[in-house]
């Protein structure tokens, strides 16, 4: 016996906040200019004379008009749209724009993404001058790059670096370029430049434990914020609110998230993201029945809402309805061809329809998409080993480490196509990493006893089984494949207590039976043995009937 492959279902996490209808919304469109590739590089002091001039340095003030946090700002057009990070925002009274040493006052906050940390002022039209918009989605790993944001409150410093990796944190279209730029605090919000000084990403995060680890979002991602009016009666502050669910879901604390954007929706009825982050954190608390209804008055909101019919669609597969799951997941793909995780959580569905070509289409498509996605090179691995290609599945288990080191259940799935092809000390290698990263991993636990045991290791095989029981004892099958290591090993008295154990957990196991009759007949209970095989017969096990017919006489 042993265990199936692992596969990973991914779920939707909260995603960009679209602000009520109640207020008119405008989208934000950049009139991009592209440069001709082949147009020459700058060096950096001409990128900084370039640019310099759109950066600006934002500081926040608390409710007490006490200076609370600094960062930084870039004109992105004509207009005096100023963009920057939503954290320095955030719980703070108000902010204070300055270019050198002139305070320069916003007319309004005109753009808000919680979850990507975008917020984006407006000030006077042509103010000052603005930063030519470069392209973030044709960008490669290696390009050269600077960082020019205001560190420390030294205003304009630029930092040259390259472009280390493009991060897709989660499955909420969360996107980061990571850079080996310097960025320090008071540099949130700054301008990210390619080598012709445009512009390709806002500076947001510095990894705290680690050199250089340094990120931005996509200047993309800001074109995608939709443009209204936030200061109005002081409209922005029902952000926090939103946040407030926003954090409290991302720390776990999902009762909390619940109320927070239930008093969201309360105030914004009409607010379709709200209705799916809700539902998504309703998902965590197993709540099904109430994530699905939110997800509904989502799609009532707006049928166009890609989120909402994914989000549905991972219910109805959490509830095992996988033809409902794939009607939803092909409306989110139909409203968006380019979403990566539909085709994938789509694959998982066919995959439990047992559908291994349709899946593996769909798991081809999302790594197309997205080719850093460990789980679709592991799920389409799962595919092709239910299809007993396990070179083909070892290939892709491989792909997935390689893509993600501490990917646990990659290292499993890799260990049982290797069994498959019976390179038992391959397998238990794999079995040994799966088990480093998850000690408590019972199933890798039984099947490096398997391992073990085809190697003859019946002594280490039992150990593993005892692990293995000792993590999980009512697994009937470890019982099972303990109590045959035993039997090789003439301990007919504790195989017994095995199989015995083992029907007692799953009285229809036919194996069970027909290995303790070998116990029984090799013990001298011939009559006890003919029982058991018989069982075994009866519940299905045939071959205990050429047994029968050898030993008992009939």
């Amino acid at each position: 016996m042993n265990f199936p492959l692992i596969n990973s279902f991914i779920s939707n996490k909260v995603i960009q906040l679209k602000f009520p209808n109640t207020i008119l919304l405008l989208l934000l469109f950049f009139i991009v200019n592209y440069s001709n590739s082949l147009s020459q590089s700058l060096t950096a002091e001409q990128i900084y004379k370039k640019v310099s001039g759109a950066v600006v340095v934002v500081h926040a003030y608390d409710e007490n008009d006490k200076f609370s946090a600094q960062g930084s700002g870039v004109v992105i057009n004509d207009k005096g749209y100023v963009v920057t990070n939503y954290h320095v925002l955030s719980g703070n009274e108000r902010l204070e724009i300055l270019h050198g040493k002139e305070v320069v006052p916003y007319v309004d906050i005109i753009g808000i993404d919680v979850e990507k940390d975008i917020l984006i002022l407006k000030i006077e039209a042509k103010k000052f001058p603005a930063i030519k918009i470069g392209d973030s989605k044709s960008l490669n790993i290696g390009q050269r790059v600077y960082a020019i944001g205001s560190p420390m409150g030294l205003e304009n410093s630029i930092s040259e670096g390259i472009i280390s990796g493009l991060r897709s944190v989660d499955e909420s279209k969360r996107n980061f370029i990571q850079i080996t730029a310097s960025i320090s605090t008071g540099s949130s919000g700054g301008a990210v430049v390619n080598d012709k000084g445009e512009l390709i990403g806002i500076s947001t995060l510095t990894a705290m434990k680690g050199q250089n680890l340094n990120f931005a979002i996509p200047i993309d991602e800001v074109a995608n914020v939709e443009i209204s009016s936030y200061s109005q009666n002081s409209a922005y502050k029902d952000f926090e609110i939103f946040k407030k669910g926003y954090d409290a879901n991302e720390k776990g604390n999902y009762k909390d998230a619940v109320k927070y954007y239930s008093l969201f929706i309360h105030k914004y009825p009409n607010s379709d993201k709200a209705y799916i982050n809700r539902g998504n954190t309703k998902v965590q608390l197993s709540d099904f029945k109430g994530a699905i209804e939110d997800y509904n008055k989502a799609i009532e909101i707006n049928s166009n809402n890609d989120y909402a019919y994914s989000g549905r669609g991972n219910v109805k597969a959490e509830l095992s309805d996988y033809r409902g799951a794939i009607n939803d997941y092909t409306k989110a793909i139909e409203l968006n061809p380019s979403f990566a995780v539909a085709f994938n959580n789509r694959g998982n569905a066919k995959s439990n329809l047992e559908d291994y070509r349709g899946a593996i289409q769909d798991y081809n498509t999302a790594i197309e998409l997205d080719p850093s996605d460990a789980t679709a090179y592991n799920n389409r691995g799962i595919a092709k080993a239910k299809l007993e290609n396990y070179k083909g599945a070892i290939q892709d288990f491989s792909r997935a480490i390689e893509l993600n080191p501490s990917y646990e259940d990659a290292y499993y799935n890799r260990g049982i196509a290797k069994r498959n092809l019976e390179d038992y000390r391959g397998a238990i290698q794999d079995y040994n990493k799966a088990l480093e990263l998850n000690p408590s991993h019972a199933v890798a636990y039984y099947n490096r006893g398997n391992a073990k045991r085809n190697l003859e290791d019946y002594r280490g095989a039992i150990q593993d089984y005892n692990k293995a029981i000792e993590l999980n004892p009512s697994d009937a099958g470890v019982y099972i494949n303990r109590g045959i290591a035993k039997s090789i090993l003439e301990d007919y008295q504790g195989a017994t207590q095995d199989y015995n154990k083992a029907i007692e957990l799953n009285p229809s196991d036919a194996g069970a039976y027909y290995n303790r009759g070998i116990v029984k007949a090799n013990l001298g209970d011939i009559n006890g043995a003919c029982l058991d095989w018989s069982k075994a017969g009866e519940l299905g096990y045939y071959k205990a009937y050429n047994l029968i017919k050898e030993y008992c006489g009939k």
